[in-house]
Parts: structure tokens; sequence; C-alpha cells
């Protein structure tokens, strides 16, 4: 008796075993057990199944005083509110092919599996995975933000080089309405307003906010870049608030010896 139960425990830990081995339900590091989802197919790459996060209820940010909906509100959270076909990355590995969004009120990468089906995820915020879609790329990542303090996000590179890196963070703020107090008087709606902000990273390092102010985009340059560069701004007539302006200038950049 006692050597059938020992052989039918041996069993039972054999087939655990053999099933987790198969289906690599396996905690990854940093993640708690609550933060992610297996799934049954993951295309190219069967270890990567925890990238998958519970979707926030999408307004609670805005706190339970303002008492709106999003139908209230002019304007969208989202970068572009269309799902597209995109590529997810795990540590810069192409792996699946996912339809994808990005809010960029609330920071996050939406998914679907398909156009039609009604269930919609988000990507796990970890630094391991990222995404392409719409021509953006999206790398969960720490970040300084304008008052000095350390932050994760996901920021979009683009200018990449050895020396610098120009990315960006499109954020989407919402800006509550006002009514007319007089007849005179204009009325604004409840709307979500797009802001645009710079951080560079130099020689790979942890980003850094950038004002768009000639003296600040100067200072993220190296001392011995900055003569050159600020020669180059003077002939191109460079303007720090105009996005193009900026790729010009930091390719530049990457382009000195």
């Amino acid at each position: 008796m006692m050597r059938k139960l020992v052989f039918t425990v041996a069993l039972v830990v054999f087939i655990a075993t053999d099933f987790l081995a198969q289906n690599k339900i396996i905690q990854p590091w940093g993640v708690s057990p609550g933060e992610y989802t297996k799934l049954e197919e993951f295309g190219n790459n069967p270890a990567s199944m925890f990238f998958y996060s519970d979707m926030r209820i999408k307004f609670g940010r805005l706190g339970e005083e303002v008492n709106l909906t999003l139908d209230d509100i002019d304007g969208t959270i989202y970068l572009n509110e269309n799902f597209t076909l995109g590529t997810l990355y795990d540590e810069g590995e192409a792996f699946k092919k996912l339809y994808m969004r990005y809010d960029a009120y609330n920071d996050e990468v939406e998914l679907k599996e398909s156009l039609d089906s009604d269930v919609v995820r988000s990507m796990l915020k970890h630094p391991i995975y990222s995404c392409s879609v719409n021509g953006n790329e999206y790398y969960y990542s720490t970040y300084i933000d304008e008052d000095g303090n350390s932050q994760k996000g996901y920021l979009t590179p683009v200018v990449t080089g050895e020396d610098y890196t120009l990315l960006v963070k499109h954020r989407k703020v919402f800006k509550e309405g006002k009514p007319a107090k007089t007849s005179l008087d204009n009325s604004f709606p409840h709307r979500f307003l797009d802001k645009t902000e710079y951080y560079v990273s130099r020689n790979s390092e942890t980003p850094v906010f950038m004002k768009t102010r000639k003296s600040d985009v100067l200072s993220m340059f190296s001392e011995q870049d900055q003569k050159v560069i600020k020669g180059y701004m003077k002939d191109k007539r460079s303007n720090v608030g105009d996005h193009q302006d900026l790729l010009n200038l930091f390719a530049y950049g990457n382009s000195l010896q």
C-alpha cells in the first residue's frame, strides 16, 4: 500500500512538472503572480507569455469628484483611436503580431488578438517588453522628469545614436471645461489636450527631460560639442520648438567625431 502511494505521488509530481515545463508557467523576474495572464498561443516565442496585464479603469485617474464619462469630454485619450497591427518584442526580439493602440492618458498599450475581438488587454509594463505600431516604438523605461524625479513609463525614440538619443513622450492632458459666465464670454468643454515632452539620453544613460529652449537644448550636448552645435543652430536657424529641427539637430550631434 505504501509503495503504491509513493508511486502515485511521484506520478502526480512528474505530470505536474512536465505540464509546467511544456507550458513554461514560470513567474518572470520582478512580476508578482497577479500581474500576468497565461496565454495558450504565443506565436514564434512560446516562452513569452506574460506580456498581458489587467486593464485599468480608464477614467479612474480623474477622480470620483469629477463625475464625468469619456463621452462628456472632447478629444480622445488615444494617440490614434484605431487599433492597428503592430509587433511585440521580448528583449528586442519580435515574437508576436497583435492589434494595438497607445493610451497616452494612462500611459499604456492596449492589445487585441484581432480587430473584431471584444477582448482588450494592456501590455504588461516591464522593460523587457516593447512594441512598434504606426511607425512609433514604445519602450518602458526609467526617466527623469521635469522636476528631477525618477519615473517609469513609455518613451519613443526619434533619433538614436551612440552619443545622443532623443526620445518623446506623448501625453494626453485633461482640461476641465468652463461654462460661460455671461453671454459675452466663451464656454469651453471638458477636453483632452495633446502634450509632447522631450527626453535625451547621453551615452545610453537614463533619459532626462529637456525643455525646448535654446539654452536647455544646448546643455544636453557635451561641452566639446556645444560650440559646434551652437554654430550649426545659427547657420541653420534652428527652431528648437520645431520637432523636425530638433531631429535634425540631434542627428547632426551624432555625426560629430
